[in-house]
């Protein structure tokens, strides 16, 4: 089985169907975000290696286009987070290190949330009025003179 997946990796990925995947989920997400080719691919080597490293941990229970089509939705669900939300991504694990790694590369964009607006009290050594009151009367003093 593992000859016959490590086949079918090669031939996917040099077919370009996981790129192809890839924009399909994306699509199907309403990502509105146009990503650059070099983003989708990085991407896509990401979400190939860890479909394959799940593959060799699976021992045969599931193949490697199910477990790569796995992966690229994750992807996606992260891309769609990542531009959507200004949340911040569930799990510190090592795959949303590697995604915020490859986000922060491409430089994809993120909402910002603005905080509400709170009123502060401003202290004051004195009140800034006495500056402009001992302005107008040295003006008078010397008009009148």
């Amino acid at each position: 089985m593992k000859l016959l997946d490590s086949g079918i990796r090669v031939f996917t990925l040099a077919q370009g169907t996981g790129v192809r995947w890839l924009r399909e989920e994306l699509a199907a997400l309403n990502v509105k975000t146009p990503l650059s080719d070099g983003c989708i691919e990085e991407l896509v080597r990401h979400a190939d290696s860890a479909a394959w490293q799940a593959v060799g941990a699976a021992s045969g229970t599931s193949s490697y286009l199910s477990e790569l089509r796995q992966q690229l939705r994750v992807q996606s669900t992260m891309v769609q987070r990542w531009t959507g939300t200004d949340d911040k991504l569930p799990g510190d694990d090592a795959s949303v290190q590697e995604f915020v790694r490859i986000a922060r590369k491409y430089a994809l964009p993120r909402p910002w949330k603005l905080s509400d607006p709170v009123a502060v009290e401003s202290r004051r050594l004195r009140p800034s009025n006495w500056k402009w009151a001992t302005a107008i009367e040295s003006f008078q003093t010397r008009s009148v003179a």
